[in-house]
């Protein structure tokens, strides 16, 4: 019994954080699986994921190379690879999990566990930076329990899969075994990083310059042990490498021409070094995006969450400013919403520079010398501070937030599942041969994107062999001016016939 008590008594932060994690990875892993079977989750860009991973998986599975990171083109007939689109090659590792269980549940887990490890980066992280601070447990505890109520973070969770959400956490953790001057596991997150998507290496080149710089300021600018230089500089020449190589060899290669996300920047150019030409020489194009409601609203909702405590060390939060630079200088407004994967890579170095904040502010009191009322004022001091981050974090939650008792809650899976849900699940099964061509609708398609061969339903939809259709996505959603005709056009292909209708669900078969 003593040997528990002292137990607890000692790892009392641990054993609650790891409580925190297990009820985070419980609630996302049931919500973001239901939301899938319950027709809440898409084919852009669950379906698109799955596809590429369940190809990935029967390549290793059957030693077939040409389906290596293969997936139907979004948008035509034809077979392309995934680096056509992202050089986002982490998911041909996360195909081996596929080994285990080759759907997309698969994918939602791996997200949700991987994400909520992150607190325990966070956890980590708070208690080597506030490590002559008193309270440091209680405090970095706080910041683990505000990183798993972010609602930037959950809104990234159950908003499909994407591998760059993983991101989060594998940056955290570059972090933070940098701090631990272990390198080698800090530059295995380094790669795992920037393989989650080609842009992370302007981040990951920032973060070099940051490692650099630092010691070079704490030796004076004399470098005694190599060491200190080689591993920054790696950090620096690895991530340049690797976006030059994605953005002008790897994407153009598979793609055939420019990376698709660089009409987003047209105001400033049309390939990459244009774009960082005329952002240079276009400030008017600058003011236009950067001043706007908008990106008031998407720091208040990024920084807010921890109490603006990041202001006070915004060397750490400069790390991202290339990813800021890509969300805020982008003609997709929906780049600068806490509601998608776009706030991936800043998120940590928002944590991190709220921690080096609250570093600052209580240094302050510890340089004091201590009598027993200047200790009162420390204590109320950190008690105010860690008010702050427990009251910024529920209160943010709680109007932002995607859980239960927020204002903005995502509850439909739970009290609102769609009906066709039986449907779609019925016919997967009835479908499951995977040499089958299928198409679908886009809320149909993740449950039937566990093939080689899979067709957004669209003008190319002759090439399938069975068509499961949602009549509410063809005649009710943005795209129906397009799918409209199409499925007009399906009615009248005497190549195809109805075998089954049910309400709004019709599946149709090649003769």
């Amino acid at each position: 019994m003593t040997k528990i008590k002292s137990f607890l008594r000692n790892h009392w932060g641990s054993i609650l954080l790891w409580l925190m994690i297990i009820l985070y990875i419980g609630y996302f892993s049931v919500f973001t699986i239901l939301r899938y079977r319950t027709l809440y989750s898409s084919y852009f860009d669950l379906g698109i994921m799955h596809q590429t991973v369940f190809n990935t998986y029967r390549s290793i599975r059957s030693l077939d190379p040409s389906r290596f990171l293969e997936l139907t083109n979004p948008y035509g007939p034809q077979q392309i690879k995934r680096m056509a689109i992202h050089n986002d090659i982490l998911l041909a590792f996360i195909a081996l999990f596929y080994f285990i269980y080759s759907g997309p549940e698969t994918l939602l887990i791996l997200q949700t566990v991987v994400l909520a490890i992150g607190a325990w980066a966070v956890f980590k992280i708070g208690l080597i930076v506030l490590e002559k601070i008193r309270y440091k447990n209680v405090i970095a505890l706080l910041f683990a329990f505000s990183y798993l109520v972010y609602s930037p973070m959950q809104r990234a969770n159950i908003f499909e899969f994407h591998a760059v959400t993983l991101s989060t956490t594998f940056l955290l953790f570059m972090f933070y075994f940098w701090l631990k001057k272990r390198h080698g596991w800090s530059f295995i997150f380094f790669l795992l990083s920037i393989l989650s998507k080609e842009q992370v290496a302007l981040t990951t080149l920032f973060f070099g310059c940051y490692v650099l710089f630092r010691n070079l300021i704490q030796h004076k600018f004399k470098i005694k042990k190599i060491r200190q230089i080689i591993f920054p500089v790696t950090i620096i020449f690895a991530s340049v490498f690797w976006f030059l190589f994605s953005m002008t060899i790897v994407i153009p290669y598979f793609r055939g021409t420019n990376h698709f996300a660089l009409s987003y920047y047209a105001d400033f150019g049309d390939s990459p070094f244009r774009i960082i030409l005329g952002v240079l020489d276009n400030p008017r194009s600058i003011f236009k995006y950067i001043f706007h409601i908008d990106t008031l609203r998407y720091f208040f909702f990024l920084l807010g969450p921890l109490g603006f405590l990041s202001f006070f060390s915004p060397f750490q939060l400069l790390i991202a400013a290339p990813e800021f630079g890509i969300n805020l200088l982008s003609n997709n407004w929906n780049m600068r919403n806490i509601v998608y994967h776009y706030t991936s890579v800043i998120q940590p170095f928002v944590f991190i520079s709220a921690i080096y904040g609250i570093k600052h502010l209580l240094g302050l009191t510890s340089k004091m010398r201590f009598n027993m009322q200047q200790i009162r004022k420390e204590k109320l001091f950190a008690f105010l501070l860690s008010l702050i981050i427990v009251c910024s974090a529920i209160i943010f939650a709680y109007f932002k937030g995607p859980l239960p008792f927020s204002k903005e809650k995502d509850i439909h899976p739970f009290l609102y599942p769609q009906k066709e849900k039986t449907d779609a699940a019925f016919w997967q099964n009835l479908l499951k041969n995977k040499r089958l061509k299928v198409s679908s609708t886009g809320q149909m398609a993740p449950f039937f994107a566990s093939r080689r061969y899979f067709y957004n339903f669209s003008q190319d939809y002759h090439l399938a062999d069975y068509i499961v259709l949602r009549l509410t996505e063809i005649y009710n959603y943005p795209e129906k001016d397009t799918l409209i005709p199409v499925y007009e056009k399906l009615n009248k292909d005497k190549n195809y016939k109805m075998i089954y209708k049910n309400e709004d669900v019709e599946v149709y078969k090649k003769i």
